[in-house]
């Protein structure tokens, strides 16, 4: 005689899985606060999570996809997959492109002051010798991508490298708020630890970007 599954059973094996996951990678959070990357082992993860170490291997795998999932899901670049086409789509003129770029650099910076998990994460990445963190930080390059295939054509009879200049932002927004958030440094006398710093870095980036796109020796097609 066929035995006739418990769907009730299977429904609340599936609820206590995902609530187990959500447990996990909260606790990778918890860690990264107080002892950042270094913190990250089995038995301080479950303990954290109040769960059993095994449940680590049976829903991840192991601690390295565990801790990977989690940076995925926290990481600015990543876990917002930005719709570039929509940003660069043919009726978009210069200043709708360089609002829409200078919001999204604007954003990164929020993010990142307010996450110290991410500073954490970010610190390791220029610390640590780990092949997690090199892999996301692949990932996040090929990400980007996308976005400088649209922005290349803009600049291609242009002196000015974009992917240069967008680098010097984006590096720099990572190295400000480190600075600022572990040392309490002010940056040639801003200090992003206050609204008025942070909105005098966003709107510097602006006109950053403003004077990239009114390069007059770049393309003259732009709306």
């Amino acid at each position: 005689m066929t035995k006739i599954p418990d769907e009730k059973k299977e429904v609340k094996n599936v609820k206590d899985r995902v609530v187990t996951e959500r447990k996990l990678i909260a606790a990778i959070g918890v860690i990264l606060k107080e002892d950042g990357y270094r913190g990250l082992g089995l038995n301080r993860i479950a303990k954290t999570a109040g769960v059993n170490k095994n449940l680590i291997y049976r829903y991840f795998g192991d601690v390295d996809t565990l801790v990977e999932t989690y940076i995925r899901e926290k990481d600015f670049w990543l876990a917002d997959n930005k719709e570039f086409p929509e940003v660069f789509h043919p009726q978009a003129n210069k200043e709708q492109i360089v609002a829409s770029i200078a919001e999204l650099l604007k954003n990164q910076l929020n993010f990142f002051y307010n996450s110290e998990e991410m500073q954490h994460i970010i610190l390791s990445e220029i610390s640590e010798d780990s092949n997690i963190l090199k892999r996301l930080s692949s990932l996040r390059e090929s990400m980007a991508e996308p976005f400088f295939s649209y922005t290349d054509k803009y600049f291609e009879k242009s002196e000015l490298n974009f992917r240069a200049l967008s680098a010097i932002m984006t590096s720099g927004i990572y190295y400000m708020v480190l600075q600022s958030k572990k040392n309490e440094a002010i940056n040639c006398g801003i200090n992003i630890r206050t609204e008025q710093g942070r909105e005098m870095i966003s709107k510097t980036i602006r006109q950053m970007l403003e004077w990239s796109f009114n390069d007059q020796k770049g393309r003259s097609d732009i709306g």
